[in-house]
This record gives C-alpha cells, sequence and structure tokens, in this order.
C-alpha cells in the first residue's frame, strides 16, 4: 500500500508557506501562527474516513515497551483541528509480535500518511496529503523553540521564513562547510532537547504549586535552578542560530569559532589525546602510543577526543588514553580510512570487567540521536561505544568499516534502542566484539555483507536482523540470551519456499530455526564453534514479507525529500509513494516496492500553526514537544481510546519517524537521505 511523500524546490516550499501564514494580508506574530495552520487545516483536510499509516515515535513505542520502528495502518475517525490531531482507528500492526491495547488513538496530524488508495474515492485524499506535508515541514525545519519565547512582534514572516527556509536547505546540500554544518545542527539539536527538557520541568512545577503543600518548598527545589540554566543556555543557542542563518556572517563565525581549518596540500597527521597523568604516565603512554603509528607521520596533541574531531580532517588517525571516558557531541560523517584506536588491548570477549575498565570509552555527551555515523571506510578498535543515552549506537551509510575488540552497550529497559544500523553498499567486519543490551543489536539492509569474527551478540530483544540477500559469515560467533530473536531475517522473496527443518506457524507464516545447521539459506555461513542459545521466540526465524522495505528514516529522522534544483527554480513537488506490507491475518500481504508520481502542488491561502509540536530528531531546525496547552483532553474521545499525549513529555525524544520513498532499483542510495544527524536531542531520534 502506497503513502504519499512530496519532494520540493526551495521556491515551492517558501511561496506555500507563506501562503498559509498570510493572515490576511498582514504579517502576523509568532502567537498567531498556530492559529494560522489551523484555519488552514480546517480548510484542506478530509475531516473523517481516510486511511492512513501511523508511524509511531519512539516515546510511544518506549511507553508500550515495544519495538520501534513501527507502523499502524488505520482509518482517522475524526480530525481534532483545533488540536492538530486525529482519531486513529487501529485496522492493521506492522509487526506481528505487536500488540497495542487500546483500538483507538489520538495522534499528531502531522505523523499520519495518507495512503494513495482509499476506500472511498470521493475523498480528496491528496489535498490532504499535501497539507499534512506542509505542517511537518513548517514545524520540522522553520519552527524554533524560542519563536514563542521572545516578544510577539508583527514581523515574524519577513524576519525568519525566508532565512529559515534557506539555511534549512543551505544544510541539506551542504553549501556550508564539514565543521559548521555539523555545529548548526548540534545546536539545533541541543535547543530541541532544552525544549523538551524544559516543558518537562515546568509541567512539575506547575503540578507542585497546585499542592499547598509543596509550594512553599519550590523555591528550594533544585529544578528552579536547573530551569534558569536551560533558559540562559536557550539563549545562547538562540544568538548563535540567528547569526548563521545570515549567510553573511556565517564565514565571520566559522573563523572565530573554528580558526583558519585545515590548510589545502597539508600532510595528514595523527592526534594523540592525552589525559592529566604524572610526567611518567604520560611517558608512558606516549611511549606505548609510539608503538602503533608510522613514525613519519607528524603528530598533534589534545586534551579530548572532541577537541580532535573538532580540528581533525577524515582520513586521521585518533589514539585514546586507556581507563578514559570520551564525552564528545559529534554530528559528523567518519570516513576516508580514519581511525579510532584504543592504547590498550585488554579483550571484551574474554575480560570483558576489566576491558571495560582499561579500554577508552566513547559516549554522547549528551542524548543524541546516534553516537557516530560512517559513510566510508574507516576503523575503530579496542573501544567500548557507551549507547545508552542515545537512539541508535552507530550508523553505516556505505563503506569498509572494521570493529577490532569493540563493546557496543546499551539500556536494557529500552524497547527502540537500536545499536549498529546498516544500509546498502557496506561490508562491516566485527573481531573480537561484544554487542549487548539493544532492541535490536545489528540491523542491516539487503546488499551488505557483514563478518561476525568470535564476536558476541547477548541480550538484546532481537540479536540482529536483516533483509534477504544480505551476507553474513557467522565465525565462532555466538548470539544467546534475547528476548524475542536471535536472528531474524526479513524474506521479500516470492519464490522462497521452506527450507530445512524450519516450522512455519499459520499466523506468522514464519519458520524457526533452533539448530543452525539446518539453515539452507545463501544469506549465511557458519565456520568454527557458532552457538546460538537461550533466545525465547527462535535462534534463527525467516519472516515473509511483514514489515517495511528497510528506509534510513526509521533512524535517523528528517525531511530529506526536498531536493532543490541547482538554480533554486519553482517546479512541480514530487510525490512519492512507498509501499508497505502487513501481517496476513489483517490484510493480503503485499510485496513492498516504489513508485513515483506527480503531483500539482494545491496552494490553499488559509493557514493556521501549532505552537511547539514534536520534531524530529534530526539536527535541521524544528521545533520541540508540543505546549502544555495543547494536552487538554478532547471530550468527544471514548473511554477506549488511547492518548498518545500521555507519553510525549517524555525525555528520550518525541520523534517524528516519516515513510520516504524509495525505488527498488536505487535502493542503496540510502546515505543521500540523512541529514545528520539528530534528532537528537542533546539530549538530541
Amino acid at each position: 500500500m502506497e503513502v504519499y511523500e512530496f519532494k520540493k524546490t526551495f521556491l515551492t516550499r517558501l511561496l506555500e508557506t507563506t501562503n498559509v501564514l498570510n493572515g490576511g494580508g498582514t504579517n502576523i506574530p509568532a502567537s498567531a501562527i498556530r492559529a494560522e495552520w489551523t484555519n488552514f487545516v480546517e480548510v484542506a483536510v478530509e475531516p473523517t474516513g481516510w486511511q492512513a499509516l501511523w508511524k509511531a515515535s519512539r516515546p510511544v513505542c518506549e511507553q508500550l515497551s515495544v519495538k520501534y520502528p513501527l507502523v499502524v495502518l488505520g482509518t482517522v475517525d475524526q480530525v481534532l483541528f483545533d488540536e492538530l490531531k486525529a482519531i486513529f482507528i487501529i485496522e492493521a500492526i506492522q509487526d506481528d509480535d505487536v500488540q497495542l491495547p487500546e483500538p483507538q488513538l489520538i495522534v499528531d496530524l502531522d505523523e499520519l500518511w495518507p495512503l494513495r488508495e482509499q476506500n472511498f474515492a470521493e475523498l480528496n485524499v491528496n489535498i490532504t496529503a499535501e497539507c499534512i506535508d506542509k505542517l511537518r515541514f513548517f514545524y520540522q525545519h522553520l519552527w524554533m523553540p524560542w519563536d514563542n519565547d521572545g516578544e510577539d512582534e508583527h514581523s515574524w514572516i519577513d524576519k525568519h521564513l525566508e532565512s529559515r527556509i534557506r539555511f534549512c536547505y543551505d544544510l541539506k546540500n551542504k553549501t556550508m562547510s564539514r565543521q559548521l554544518s555539523s555545529h548548526a545542527l548540534a545546536l539545533l539539536a541541543e535547543a530541541r532537547y532544552i525544549q523538551r527538557k524544559r516543558a518537562f520541568i515546568e509541567q512539575q512545577l506547575n503540578a507542585d504549586e497546585e499542592d499547598e503543600d509543596h509550594e512553599s518548598s519550590i523555591v528550594q527545589d533544585n529544578r528552579s535552578s536547573e530551569l534558569l540554566q536551560l533558559n540562559l543556555r536557550m539563549n545562547t543557542i538562540k544568538n548563535e542560530i540567528n547569526i548563521l542563518e545570515n549567510p553573511v556572517m556565517r564565514s565571520v563565525f566559522e573563523k572565530v569559532r573554528f580558526g583558519s581549518g585545515k590548510v589545502k596540500g597539508e600532510t595528514s597527521m595523527s592526534y594523540i589525546v592525552t589525559q592529566a597523568a604524572s610526567l611518567d604516565e604520560q611517558l608512558t603512554y606516549l611511549q606505548s602510543a609510539k608503538e602503533l603509528m608510522d613514525p613519519k607521520i607528524s603528530v598533534k596533541m589534545c586534551d579530548s577526543l572532541q577537541h580532535a574531531l573538532d580540528h581533525c580532517s577524515p582520513d586521521c588517525a585518533i589514539y585514546l588514553p586507556p581507563g578514559t571516558r570520551q564525552d564528545i557531541t559529534f554530528l559528523e560523517y567518519l570516513n576516508s580510512g580514519g581511525s579510532f584506536r584504543g592504547v590498550s588491548n585488554t579483550a571484551f570477549v574474554d575480560e570483558y570487567d576489566r576491558a571495560t575498565k582499561e579500554n577508552p570509552t566513547i559516549v554522547s555527551k549528551n542524548d543524541d540521536s546516534v553516537l557516530l555515523t560512517i559513510d566510508g571506510d574507516f576503523t575503530l578498535e579496542n573501544i567500548r561505544l557507551d549507547c545508552s543515552n542515545v537512539r541508535t549506537g552507530v550508523v553505516i551509510n556505505k563503506g569498509n568499516v572494521t570493529f577490532r575488540n569493540c563493546c557496543f552497550t546499551g539500556d536494557p529497559s529500552s524497547s527502540t534502542k537500536q545499536g549498529i544500523v546498516i544500509f546498502g553498499n557496506c561490508t562491516i567486519t566485527f573481531e573480537r566484539c561484544v554487542i549487548q543490551e539493544f532492541s535490536t543489536g545489528i540491523y542491516s539492509n539487503h546488499d551488505c555483507t557483514i563478518n561476525l569474527l568470535n564476536t558476541t551478540i547477548s541480550r538484546c530483544m532481537t540479536g540482529l536482523e536483516t533483509l534477504d540477500q544480505c551476507q553474513i559469515l557467522f565465525q565462532s560467533a555466538s548470539v544467546t540470551h534475547c528476548s524475542q530473536y536471535g536472528v531474524l531475517l526479513e524474506d521479500f522473496n516470492d519464490d522462497a519456499q521452506n527450507n530445512g527443518a524450519g516450522e512455519p506457524t499459520e499466523r506468522s507464516r514464519s519458520q524457526v530455526f533452533e539448530d543452525f545447521n539446518t539453515i539452507e539459506r545463501e544469506e549465511f555461513t557458519f565456520e568454527g564453534g557458532c552457538e546460538f542459545r537461550d533466545n525465547t521466540k527462535g535462534n534463527f526465524v525467516i519472516r515473509k514479507g511483514f514489515s517495511e522495505r528497510f528506509n534510513s528514516s526509521c533512524f535517523v529522522d528528517g525531511d530529506d525529500t526536498e531536493q532543490p534544483d541547482e538554480d533554486g527554480g519553482l517546479e512541480d513537488p514530487i510525490c512519492d509513494v512507498t509501499n508497505v506490507s502487513f501481517c496476513a491475518n489483517y490484510l493480503e500481504a503485499t510485496k513492498l516496492s516504489s513508485t513515483k508520481h506527480n503531483s500539482r502542488s494545491v496552494e490553499i491561502s488559509d493557514g493556521s500553526e501549532k505552537d511547539a509540536q514534536s520534531a524530529s530528531d534530526t539536527g535541521v531546525s524544528g521545533s520541540m514537544s508540543q505546549s502544555e496547552e495543547e494536552s487538554s483532553e478532547y471530550d468527544g474521545v471514548e473511554n477506549s481510546t488511547l492518548d498518545v499525549r500521555d507519553v510525549k513529555h517524555s525525555l528520550e525524544d518525541v520523534k517524528k519517524a516519516e515513510v520516504t520513498s524509495e525505488n527498488n532499483e536505487t535502493r542503496d542510495d540510502h546515505d543521500d537521505q540523512i541529514i545528520e544527524i539528530d534528532d537528537t536531542i542533546i539530549e538530541i531520534d
């Protein structure tokens, strides 16, 4: 089943947003934005009866203890125009392992993706889909967390609209330098985190104020001090972003912030990260690092990994001292043969407790969406990656990547965190690695090669999940103690027949293999003493086409479908559609594919806006979690309706997972569809 998604140019976005926010020809203030969007939605969106996909946000999946991403098929029973929400009746759930507690949900309107094929052909679903697309783009990329905090001037459109759309497209098209765009993304992500955390604290303080017994203690509460610090930091970010929105000021800001940078033609060098220690300890550490390096290469000393990342080129080798914790905020790509190497070699597989103390640890400084992103050849060695406060540990877009004696640890209480997400055209080698405590340890696309050499995956929900035609070598590897599946293969091959001793179930059409020796699949190769045991729902499971074809937006959000042409001209938007199949229990499962259709923009000049709606977890400008004023209950909702707003204040992320389109012939171009990153709250999905 196909959903709408649009590709639009810079000028298209500018004109259509201006038409929505024209305010009857006046330049409206920020406080009137929500009303303009409400008016626009009320005119353009069908009030009831249209079918859509709802892609559940991470906080909802976390609250329901289900795996993320989750796609739900249903029908909109009623659009709540004043709240920009909809009552959504569930018809099918993408994953047959998931059970939702209620048959109805109240969801954000911009989380819905209308289907192209509707039960009622007379509905104007194309107009509805485009209206929601405009709403989604505005709050993900143009509305800033501080827009409701400042003075309510009557010039929001003139002051901000064009500059922010241009800033968004400059980030997407990589017109800024690597360092500057990374810094901008980090600021935007941190702003979203601050907004979420600030709203959460304010909600708690308001609740305390209603309780007379706690009223006298609010002044002494640490939350008041924290709220002041967050407000001060938000003002600092606001000032920097206002400068970066101005193309003329960017170059000046970059020189002040980063210096002159790397000179073209400068020889490559290595960076040695130091730590506070005695002179003898420093000399011992430097001697150990020297043994790992080319003696002819130039060397720079840095006091932290973050400092090295701020100044190094992608092909540099960075050496980390043993037993240290390196906190980073790094929203860039690693590539060009660079490396991170810990100057310690205690093996995680053999001496886990000792290795976690002696090897260096890399962790997100706050709560980013992704810890590291790789889009080329890269090596990590003798390092522990603490992914407990990120949604995805490592995203790999392409290249030959080697993890040697590395440990990936997640959060055992989370049902949504992925360890390593691998897109197409990659060769990944895990040598003597440990991967544990994730929702999904490794999540891979179809055209990848994965080598698991003496590597252990344990205590995940699913150890390894992959699409068919991904080549995986298990060499003395083990996958154990997973609460659902050890290895899950999503099979989209129509000609595939039952293989080996696997027993398919009528409900799920899945084949379960307890003994890996009975599997006859070209995707799997087994060498040495492999071990697969104590995985609750099966050591190996081959499931027929129930889930959506792999696409990058499941893990790194971003409305990256709008790519302006070279001259920024106005073109007809392209509407992409993505097919999604569901369990045969509800509907006839259809093989997923993608097609493209042309759709002309429909301009309706009435409009209105949403206050502080949830943004995507990309580093692109967007809004935060919704304001408290929008959380009032709708009187007409039945008691059996689950209101998603009950979980929207989670300090995880309120993530907008979008359904992106993708041609079968070009599925390996996922890296071009990502904006780094994150969503992330720096917490920043």
